[in-house]
C-alpha cells in the first residue's frame, strides 16, 4: 500500500548517505527536532474524529478520569537539575492501543504519514511544556487517535505480509528428511550413538514455531531466500530447538540442542584443521559458511541462555559467548565495499549485518540479566544500521529491487550514536531495528559508568555531566522512535514486536540511570529465593527526583501490559523475554518508591512529581485487582502497606502466563517470593 503524503507534517529523510563522513550526515539526512510538537502539529485536528459517539466529551466524561493530571497544576523543576524531573501526563492505561478481534489482514492496520505517532513510549521525555498537562480538547483527539486505532477499517492485504512466511524451509519433505539425516551422519562421531533426528513433520512444526516465535524478536535470517539443502545442517537443527520451546516441547529441545552444538563446534574444528568438504572454497562461501556457523551459536545461545532448567545451560550460553565474539571479529565488523548485483547476494550481505549487531544486543541481554560485562563494545562496530522492514520483508526480487531502488542506504551505527549524543535538535533516522540497536547501546554505555564508579572510591554516583549527556541522548531516541512508522506500542502490531522491546530498554536505561541494584539483579547460579533474598536485602532509596523519575518509568513499563490483560499477555508469542528481565528492577523500583511515598504519614509532604506518579501507580494497580478473581480494588486505597507488595506481585502475575522460556519462570518465581517477603513488613508502618 503506498504511502499517503501529509502536508502537515515535515519531510522525514529516510537514510544517511553512503559516506558515514560526508557532511550530509550533520545536514540533510537528519530530522530537525520542533521545539514544541503537539497534537496540532501532527496534523491531527477535530475532523480526524469522525463520527464515532466514543469520542464525544460526553463519552469520555463516562468512561472516568483516566489521566489525574489534567486538571492539576504543575511546578517543573529548572532545566539546569541533575535529573530529568519534568513532569508529565501519567494517561499510560488510556495510552495503550488494544487490537482488534478478526481477520489478520484487519488484525494489523496499515499505516500511513497521516497515522499518530503520537503514542511515545512514555510521555515522560518530552521537552516541551505544553506536554505536561493535555487540554480536554486534546484529551479529546488522543481519544479519537486511540479508537481509530484500536477499530481499523478494512483494507487490502498487505502483499509483503502475506508473503512473509512463504519460506522453502518450513516444510520438510521425506526427501528433505533424508538428505537432512544423511547430512547429519557425517558427523556421527561426534553424536550419541543413539541419537535419531525427530520426524519430518516435528522438524516443519519447529521451524513454524522459530519463525512465527523467536525470529520475529531477532530478525537476522531472510525466510524468503533460505532453503533447506543450503542451510548448514546445524543451522537447520538450531532453529529447530528455539523452535521447539514455542511448541512447548522444551525436552526434544535440548537433545536436538546438543546435537546442533556438537556439529557447530566440529565444523570449526575441521575448518581451523583444513578438512573441509573437499573441495576448494572461494572467499565468499568461506563466509557464508561461517555466517551459518555464527548463527547457529547466536540461537543455541539464545536458547541455554532462556531456556535452561539448571545452571549447567547457562554457564554454556556464557561460554559460547566468548567464541562467538571471536567468530563476529573474525568475519568482520567494518562494512564491505562491494556492492551486492542480486537479492540474493543483497540478502546475505544484510543478514550477516543484522547477526553481527543482534549478537551485540544479545550480549548487552547477558549484562543485564547475569550482570556480566559484554566482550563486544560499541567502539568496535563500524556497521551500518539495518534496513527498513519494507526492504527486507519485500517477498520477491521484482519487489525488492523497487524498494531497493528508492532506498537510501542504512545509516552508520556510529554516526548515529554520535547524533544522539551532540547538544543539538538534530535526531539521526533509522528502521525500528536499528532503533533497538541504539537504545542496547546507551543502555551499554550506562552498564560501564556503572561499573567504573564503582571502581573510583572518590565518586559514588553518575556525575552531572555525564547524567545530562545519557538523558540528552535518551530524548533524542524517544524523539526518533516516536517519528518512526514501525514503531508501536503493541507486541501484537503488524511491524512485529521489536519496536515494543525496545520500550521496555528504554524505561530500564532511564531507571538504571538513577537505581543501581548491582549484582542483585544477577540470577546466574542462584535460585529464586535467594534472587528475591538479595533484592530484599538492598537499602531503601531515598525520596526525591531521581526516584520519581525511576519510578515513572517503572509505571509506565508496567502499564500496557495491566491494559491489555495481566492474564492473557504473557502468553502471546510475541512477549519478549526482555519485558521479563527488566522487571525485576521495574519491581524493585515501584517498591522503594511507595515504601517512600506511601506512608500515612511520610517525613515530609509529597510534591506534585511523587502525586502524579502515585496516583498512577494506584489507577494501575486497581486495574491488576479488578482483572484477579478475588481481587479488591478497595484495597489500594485503604491499605497503602500493601502497595509494594501488589506491585511487585503484578509483574509476577503478568510473566505467570509466558510459558515458552525456563528462565521467565525463575524470574516469575523471585517475584512472587520477594512478594511474599514484602507482605509482612507492613510498607508504611
Amino acid at each position: 500500500m503506498p504511502i499517503s503524503p501529509n502536508p502537515s507534517l515535515k519531510p522525514v529523510p529516510k537514510r544517511f548517505k553512503d559516506d558515514e563522513n560526508s557532511p550530509a550526515v550533520a545536514g540533510n539526512y537528519h530530522r530537525a527536532l520542533s521545539p514544541s510538537e503537539n497534537l496540532e502539529d501532527s496534523g491531527l485536528g477535530d475532523s480526524d474524529l469522525g463520527d464515532n459517539p466514543l469520542c464525544s466529551p460526553e463519552a469520555l466524561g463516562q468512561l472516568g478520569q483516566l489521566d489525574p493530571l489534567v486538571e492539576v497544576p504543575v511546578t517543573v523543576p529548572s532545566a539546569e537539575s541533575v535529573l530529568d524531573s519534568q513532569q508529565f501526563a501519567l494517561h499510560y492505561l488510556d495510552g495503550v492501543s488494544l487490537p482488534p478481534f478478526g481477520e489478520q489482514s484487519l488484525f494489523y492496520p496499515e499505516l500511513s504519514l497521516n497515522d499518530p505517532f503520537l503514542l511515545s513510549p512514555v510521555d515522560v521525555g518530552r521537552t516541551d511544556s505544553q506536554s505536561i498537562v493535555r487540554t480536554q480538547d486534546q484529551q479529546v483527539t488522543l481519544a479519537g487517535t486511540l479508537s481509530r486505532l484500536a477499530s481499523p477499517s478494512p483494507g487490502p492485504a498487505d502483499p509483503v505480509r502475506s508473503n512473509m512466511h512463504l519460506a522453502q524451509f518450513l516444510r520438510i519433505s521425506q526427501d528433505d528428511w533424508v538428505w537432512l539425516s544423511d547430512r547429519i551422519s557425517l558427523f556421527a562421531s561426534v553424536l550419541p550413538a543413539d541419537y535419531k533426528l525427530p520426524s519430518r513433520h516435528a522438524l516443519s512444526r519447529y521451524l513454524h514455531g522459530f519463525i512465527n516465535g523467536f525470529h520475529p524478536h531477532f530478525p537476522i535470517l531472510h525466510p524468503q531466500t533460505l532453503s533447506l539443502r543450503h542451510m548448514a545442517p546445524e543451522l537447520t537443527l538450531a532453529l529447530a530447538a528455539a523452535g521447539s520451546q514455542y511448541c512447548l516441547e522444551q525436552h526434544q529441545g535440548l537433545r536436538i540442542l546438543q546435537a546442533a552444538r556438537s556439529i557447530a563446534l566440529e565444523q570449526l574444528r575441521r575448518r581451523d584443521s583444513g578438512m573441509g568438504s573437499g573441495h576448494v572454497q572461494t572467499a565468499c562461501e568461506e563466509q557464508y559458511d561461517m555466517l551459518q556457523t555464527m548463527q547457529s551459536l547466536f540461537f543455541m545461545m539464545a536458547m541455554s541462555t532462556w531456556g535452561g532448567q539448571n545452571g549447567t545451560l547457562v554457564y554454556q550460553a556464557l561460554s559460547t559467548q566468548s567464541m562467538l565474539a571471536t567468530l563476529v571479529r573474525r568475519h568482520g565488523l567494518d562494512e564491505t565495499s562491494a556492492t551486492p548485483a542480486t537479492w540474493e547476494e543483497w540478502a546475505q550481505v544484510e543478514s550477516a549485518r543484522r547477526t553481527k549487531l543482534i549478537v551485540f544486543c544479545f550480549f548487552n541481554l547477558h549484562s543485564i540479566t547475569f550482570n556480566v560485562p559484554s566482550p563486544l563494545m560499541m567502539a568496535d562496530i563500524k556497521l551500518r544500521l539495518p534496513c527498513t522492514e519494507l526492504e527486507w520483508k519485500a517477498p520477491d526480487p521484482d519487489v525488492w529491487a523497487d524498494v531497493h531502488r528508492r532506498s537510501e542506504s542504512p545509516p552508520f551505527f556510529q554516526a548515529c550514536m554520535r547524533e544522539l549524543q551532540y547538544d543539538n535538535d538534530i535526531m539521526p533516522v533509522c528502521s525500528s531495528l536499528g532503533s533497538h540497536i541504539l537504545i542496547h547501546a546507551l543502555l551499554q554505555r550506562i552498564f560501564w559508568i556503572r561499573q567504573s564508579i564503582q571502581l573510583d572510591c572518590l565518586s559514588y554516583d553518575i556525575t552531572t555531566e555525564q547524567s545530562s549527556s545519557l538523558r540528552r541522548a535518551l530524548k533524542k531516541w524517544q524523539r526518533q522512535w516516536e517519528q518512526n512508522p514501525e514503531s508501536s506500542l503493541s507486541p501484537l502490531d503488524k511491524h512485529g514486536p521489536i519496536a515494543f522491546n525496545s520500550t521496555a530498554l528504554f524505561h530500564l536505561a532511564y531507571t538504571r540511570l538513577v537505581v543501581d541494584i548491582g549484582s542483585a539483579r544477577s540470577i546466574l547460579g542462584r535460585d529464586h529465593h535467594q534472587v528475591a533474598a538479595s533484592l530484599t536485602a538492598l537499602p531503601d532509596l531515598p525520596r526525591g527526583p531521581a526516584l520519581t523519575l525511576a519510578a515513572r518509568h517503572a509505571i509506565a513499563a508496567l502499564c500496557p501490559p495491566v491494559q491489555m490483560g495481566v492474564y492473557s499477555v504473557g502468553r502471546a508469542p510475541s512477549w519478549s523475554v526482555m519485558h521479563a528481565v527488566c522487571s525485576l528492577e521495574y519491581a524493585f523500583t515501584l517498591n522503594q518508591f511507595l515504601q517512600a511515598t506511601a506512608a500515612p504519614r511520610p517525613e515530609y509532604p509529597l510534591d506534585a512529581g511523587e502525586q502524579a506518579v502515585l496516583v498512577a501507580i494506584t489507577e494501575t494497580l486497581r486495574e491488576v485487582e479488578s482483572s484477579m478473581p478475588e481481587g479488591d480494588p478497595a484495597l489500594i486505597d485503604f491499605a497503602p502497606h500493601l502497595l509494594g507488595a501488589k506491585a511487585v506481585r503484578s509483574w509476577a502475575m503478568i510473566l505467570e502466563g509466558m510459558r515458552t522460556w525456563n528462565a521467565v519462570q525463575l524470574i516469575t518465581k523471585t517475584l512472587f517470593a520477594y512478594a511474599d517477603s514484602l507482605e509482612p513488613l507492613g510498607i508504611g508502618k
